[in-house]
């Protein structure tokens, strides 16, 4: 009788600490989609390393962790939870690219390189191979720049595709992709100082977009 006793004691306690861990993740849970609904991202990330703390192998929760820190630029926690997701599913294409994005904004460029060539032979995104082709002319990799721009050139999704590039007065314009390719090409060539080849990429390229400043000014100083 006693031995029944103590081992309805076991289950009850049980229960109830189980019980315990729902109701407190269920108050963590309302408290973040209040942050949500107020914009408050702090309390949101705040609820979410709760929510964590009691399912610590809830790898959706570990998601939006990862994308609130990323929607306030927080780019190293951002990357760090990505890397712990990539870590239980490597095709997580969502982590991987946050991961590339995370790491070129915190500067390491050829760590963000290295990044986006896994995550372009995952995808073959367009997006993704013009900003390898920049982070390898950013990184004088030049050779391999320019393959890659060439094959974005002859590729057909990016005859009307726009790009959003910076100008000199710190605004930004609006212009095709295709003229911008043939700027970089332009860049690279001026960096190995072969005039009549920038000259021609340049020329190609207000020739797509006649208002390109940045290409305009370059021809200026040719």
């Amino acid at each position: 009788m006693k031995i029944n006793y103590l081992m309805l004691l076991f289950v009850v306690i049980i229960s109830q600490k189980s019980f315990s861990q729902i109701s407190n993740f269920e108050i963590q849970k309302s408290i973040y989609e209040k942050s949500k609904s107020y914009n408050d991202s702090n309390i949101a990330i705040s609820a979410l390393y709760n929510m964590i703390a009691l399912q610590p192998d809830n790898v959706l929760l570990k998601d939006s962790l990862m994308r609130e820190y990323y929607a306030i630029s927080q780019w190293a926690p951002a990357y760090m939870i990505s890397r712990e997701i990539l870590l239980a599913d490597a095709e997580n294409l969502i982590a991987l690219e946050i991961s590339c994005i995370t790491l070129q904004n915190l500067g390491l460029k050829q760590q963000a390189l290295n990044e986006y060539e896994t995550l372009y032979l995952k995808t073959d995104r367009t997006d993704i191979l013009y900003t390898i082709s920049y982070l390898q002319f950013e990184l004088k990799n030049f050779n391999e720049s320019l393959t890659n721009l060439d094959i974005l050139i002859n590729n057909s999704l990016t005859e009307e595709v726009y790009v959003s590039v910076s100008k000199s007065d710190n605004s930004r314009q609006e212009i095709l992709m295709r003229a911008q390719l043939h700027y970089l090409k332009g860049l690279i060539y001026s960096e190995q100082n072969n005039k009549d080849l920038a000259k021609v990429s340049f020329e190609k390229s207000v020739e797509i977009s006649s208002d390109f400043q940045n290409a305009i000014d370059k021809l200026d100083l040719l």
